[in-house]
Parts: structure tokens; sequence; C-alpha cells
């Protein structure tokens, strides 16, 4: 076990499964005492029984971050179980939700948006706000939300999800002014794409894996490497960070394809 994180308490939303379930076991890793938080209570309970059995100390409380009653409840009782919340990793998210139903913004159906912003955008806000009030009354925290680089380039298809991620990356930096001054950190981490049990619908076809793999320069990524940087910025060695948008997306968004125009020239010498 080592020692970055040494008596923390932090909460990871979605925390049983992808990003969320990498964080809860890096954390926990590095002195942690992880709360999994995450609408799936027999994933979570097995999860923080992993992390116990591990060496480590985990709960499981069951939130449904679109809920005030159930938000306020999760901040209470951890509140009642550790005393003090000291990080919270949001990742609170419905892939199938998004990859089956979102749409063109023309096709898009009117519940179907109120169903994504409602999870990620709302979601965001209650969580970030129970939590946020006890970070202010320690005068301490470090808050990191997941959006995802779909909010900073464009994505066709995907309009509700990256309205609300970039609703996300707005309130990152809105919240950092706020709460910053008063010792709360408010950082994003933007993924690209990464490679989740959910997203296995096309890391399965060969040629859907290929597709998506030419978009990334060091390839696709696996869930821990996105966890290592929340880790980093729930540190104190990232005390002086806030109000950040953090691209860790394997070269996505710096390049416009995986290919070489300069060869045309190179063939014609």
């Amino acid at each position: 076990m080592a020692d970055r994180l040494k008596d923390k308490v932090a909460i990871v939303t979605g925390g049983a499964s992808g990003i969320g379930r990498a964080g809860s076991i890096l954390m926990a890793g590095e002195g942690a005492k992880v709360v999994v938080a995450d609408i799936d209570t027999e994933r979570a309970n097995a999860l923080a029984n992993e992390i116990g059995n591990a060496g480590g100390e985990a709960i499981a409380i069951r939130l449904d971050v679109r809920d005030t009653v159930s938000v306020q409840a999760m901040v209470d009782a951890v509140i009642e179980h550790f005393g003090h919340i000291d990080i919270l990793f949001h990742n609170a998210v419905s892939v199938p939700l998004v990859n089956k139903h979102d749409r063109r913004i023309t096709e898009l159906p009117e519940e179907t948006w109120d169903a994504i912003v409602g999870l990620v955008l709302t979601g965001t806000y209650l969580t970030a706000k129970y939590v946020a009030r006890r970070m202010l009354e320690q005068k301490s925290g470090s808050i990191i939300l997941t959006a995802t680089v779909d909010a900073l380039i464009g994505q066709a298809g995907l309009d509700a999800y990256t309205a609300a991620k970039g609703g996300v990356i707005s309130m990152t930096r809105s919240m950092a002014a706020g709460l910053s001054p008063e010792g709360v950190r408010v950082n994003a981490i933007c993924p690209g794409f990464v490679k989740t049990p959910h997203q296995g619908v096309f890391l399965d076809d060969e040629r859907e894996r290929a597709s998506i793999e030419a978009l990334h320069l060091m390839g696709i990524m696996a869930p821990e490497e996105v966890a290592a940087f929340a880790v980093f910025l729930a540190s104190d060695e990232a005390r002086s960070m806030t109000g950040g948008i953090h691209v860790v997306d394997s070269g996505y968004t710096a390049f416009k394809a995986n290919v070489d125009p300069a060869s045309v020239f190179k063939r014609e010498a």
C-alpha cells in the first residue's frame, strides 16, 4: 500500500465499474478510505469487499445522482462513518443510455435529452453541491469531475451527451472560481475512448476496433490510466491545481487523422 492519499476520505461515484472502479481501487491502494457510491449496490458491495480483502478500507453506498434525497443521504452517511470528505471523483453515467439512445439533434427525442442531461449535468450539480458544502466547512477538498473529449471536439450523434458534458466543463471553471479561495479545488478530466466493459460492443468488432485505434496516437486507454491522473489531482502534489480541464486521451485531440499528408510531397520529391 502506498500513502499519497493516506487518511483521506474519497467518494467515487459510479465507483463500481469502468473508470470509477479503477479510481476506487487505485485510491484505496494509495491509502484513501474509499466510498464506492453507485446505483448498482451489488457491484458496489463486491468491490468494497475486494478492496478490504486486499488490505484497503472501503464501504459501499447506494447513490442515484439524479435524486437530491439520495445524494444528501450518501453525504450524511459518509460524514457519520468517516467524519469528513476530502475527495470527490465523480464518474456516474449510463454508457448504454448514451450509446443506444443519443442522436443527432434533429432526431433526438426530448425524453432522451432530459434523461442524459438529468443524469450527466444535473447529477454533477447535485453531487458536487452537497459534497462541496462539507468541504467548505473544513476549508479543504479536491473535486474531480469526469468530462469527455467529445465535449471539446465535434462528435456527430451525441448531441445530448456532449451538451451535458460541455456543461460539466464550464461548471468546473465557475465552481473553481467560487470554491477555491476557500480551499476547495475543482478539476475536470476529459478522457478519450476508454476500454471498459460497456464499450465492448465496439472493441469486439475487428473493424470498429481498428477504426477507433486509428484515432488514438498511443492506442486505446485502460480505465486505470485515467484513474491514475485522478489520484494525482486528489493528492497534495496537485495542491495548486484548480479550474483545469485536463485532457487524458492518448493523443485523440492532438491530430486531424492518422495519416501523413506530407507523404504526397515526399513521393513527388
